[in-house]
């Protein structure tokens, strides 16, 4: 009988299984922590910020909102995103140790891919908090913003971290 042969893994390959798993624990984190936070400044002092999550209500909010982008296209694009990221780091993984190939062109489009549309989950984020009524400035009196936080950029830094190792791997 012929002896399969034994895949190495060297430094390289372990730092591209860690890149992925690291970007696969951003991502999932990203998910759960708030999305989107209120800070508010007065002349009396600033109060606590108000976080959000991705899955809050945002039905009021959206009433009163300049702009036709909604909370649900933004949700869209984060989950996308973690499904896509989730994908990345499993064929990462999966390849080092050589259960899987994946290679060539399909391999290059889709780590762009995932890259792209984390880069989108941030750049929906920050757009959705900018059409908010919640942005006002009273000048000295105070003011108050409403902007894109943690979640997204953890969602969006996950993505953009597995698809590099996807990118940047051999997977053979």
């Amino acid at each position: 009988m012929a002896k399969k042969k034994s895949k190495k893994i060297g430094l390289f390959d372990l730092l591209m299984i860690l890149m992925a798993a690291v970007g696969l624990v951003l991502a999932v984190v990203g998910i759960c922590v708030p999305f989107f936070t209120q800070t508010t400044s007065t002349a009396l002092g600033d109060p606590e910020p108000v976080n959000m999550g991705l899955f809050d209500d945002y039905e009021l909010l959206e009433a009163v909102m300049d702009g036709s982008l909604t909370i649900a296209l933004v949700r869209a694009f984060a989950i996308i995103s973690l499904v896509l990221t989730v994908i990345a780091a499993a064929l990462v993984i999966l390849g080092k140790f050589g259960v899987i190939r994946f290679k060539g062109l399909f391999k290059l489009l889709f780590a762009i891919l995932v890259i792209v549309i984390a880069a989108l989950v941030v750049t929906f984020a920050a757009t959705y908090a900018a059409q908010s009524p919640l942005n006002a400035d009273a000048g000295v009196l105070g003011s108050t913003s409403f902007l894109a936080s943690t979640g997204a950029y953890l969602v969006m830094a996950g993505g953009v971290v597995s698809g590099v190792a996807l990118l940047v791997s051999k997977l053979k």
